[in-house]
């Protein structure tokens, strides 16, 4: 069994980031539609993920069905590609969905233009959050009002094979480790292996599992509040990138061409092939279960070891479940949310279909009946969120990417990869990012 770390979904969200905007105007002036999602007066609910998680879904909602038998639900569900582009469309023609499935990495832009409905007012009341942290609700809040409901714990953090690790008489790093850290065993993994394995893939071009939490540590964010400029230095990106080409000179990360032939195919991990021991990608073990064989492993991304440095880990929702303004049926939306919250038959269905549940109650609930692999994982959020929720200088969580964020990621990837292959110089290329994105933030 395998779950999905919504983080991830920042990625796969850009096609959607990219159309919300587009179609911003019809959002907002379809807003205020009436009946919105009817179908026979039954309450329409869409979701996306894998067979697994529909099925949780329908399961936990023929459950919800039979205790409220007045509530009748029309259930949609699909894969996450043009899921957005089909909610717009039924936003702008005024039949949106009752109740849907929403991503953190675009709920803000939503919420703004009036197309979800706020839920405030049933905090307390029909919507029972109890358990549920203030930083965990942070992910569904826009402009301090609660727009959806986290379905579980996100975390930024590294796959581990433990047992190729084992193999070669190294342990596991501690959770409380640093890039020093991180630099050493990988090191030692290339010399213990004969040269045959690096020891983690190349981070310099992966923005959200690891750039990111290395700015926050220096007190910096990805972009600004407002998201109209980039929140990081270039100084602090420049010392990213001194890091990682350090990395590669050394072997402790494998070559360009590794890296490149693994962008946006999991199956050409360097984990997964075997040519690495340690990967930013959260996705090796995802939703459906292992892209590997190898006994896996979790730890939260390495911590600052210079003088000053912050906490830079942070914990977001897993997905958001959100209710549409325009609909006359949002009372009953919120029931199923609060259903799903808090009510025991419906956790133990949904498992870690929709990430690490969101609160203690939940975790401990479905902990007997997970895999020997999930235990980890979820060990491992559980303290990643332990330790965020007791810093005293962490940042808050990042702000919802703005348009052209994805453009913005994938530069930060394509720059890392042309300093690899010694198409440019750190500097050069260092003036190129900051010219390029401050231009894609400006449009």
């Amino acid at each position: 069994m395998g779950h999905e770390i919504s983080r991830r979904s920042l990625f796969r969200a850009a096609s959607g980031v990219t159309v919300a905007a587009a179609l911003g105007t019809s959002l907002s002036a379809c807003a205020g539609g009436t009946g919105a999602g009817t179908t026979n007066d039954k309450l329409t609910m869409i979701w996306w993920g894998s067979d697994q998680r529909h099925a949780a879904y329908k399961k936990a909602l023929a459950t919800f069905q039979k205790d409220n038998p007045k509530i009748k639900i029309q259930e949609t569900y699909s894969g996450y590609d043009g899921y957005f582009d089909k909610f717009n469309t039924n936003v702008a023609g005024g039949s949106a969905p009752d109740l849907m499935q929403m991503d953190t990495a675009l709920v803000a832009q939503y919420a703004r233009k009036g197309v979800l409905a706020p839920l405030d007012a049933y905090v307390g009341k029909t919507l029972d959050l109890t358990g549920f942290s203030k930083t965990l609700l942070a992910a569904g809040t826009v402009d301090g009002k609660l727009y959806g409901v986290p379905s579980g714990i996100g975390v930024n953090q590294l796959t581990v094979n433990r047992s190729g690790l084992e193999k070669l008489g190294l342990k596991l790093p501690d959770r409380e480790w640093t890039w020093t850290d991180l630099k050493k065993v990988s090191q030692d993994v290339y010399k213990k292996s004969g040269g045959k394995i690096h020891g983690v893939d190349d981070g310099g071009g992966s923005t959200l599992q690891c750039f990111e939490i290395f700015a926050r540590e220096k007190g910096q964010t990805f972009f600004s509040e407002d998201g109209k400029k980039l929140g990081f230095t270039a100084d602090t990106l420049q010392e990213w990138w001194e890091y990682w080409a350090e990395m590669r000179k050394t072997n402790a990360s494998p070559p360009p061409a590794i890296t490149s032939a693994a962008h946006n195919d999991l199956t050409k991990n360097a984990v997964v092939i075997g040519k690495a021991l340690f990967t930013f990608d959260s996705g090796v073990y995802g939703a459906g279960g292992s892209v590997t064989d190898a006994q896996l492993d979790f730890l939260p991304t390495p911590q600052g070891d210079w003088s000053g440095a912050r906490e830079g880990n942070f914990v977001n929702g897993g997905v958001l479940l959100s209710a549409t303004k325009a609909s006359k049926k949002v009372p009953d939306s919120v029931k199923i949310m609060s259903f799903f919250a808090q009510n025991e038959t419906a956790i133990k269905t949904m498992q870690l279909f929709r990430g690490i549940p969101p609160t203690e109650k939940a975790r401990n609930l479905i902990a007997s009946g997970l895999s020997e692999t999930d235990k980890l994982n979820m060990a491992n959020a559980d303290y990643i969120s332990q330790r965020v929720s007791k810093a005293t200088n962490a940042l808050p969580a990042p702000v919802p990417p703005p348009q052209g964020a994805d453009r913005i990621w994938d530069l930060l990837f394509q720059s890392n990869l042309a300093i690899a292959f010694g198409k440019a110089t750190i500097k050069a290329q260092l003036g190129k990012f900051f010219d390029q994105a401050a231009g894609i933030l400006a449009e």
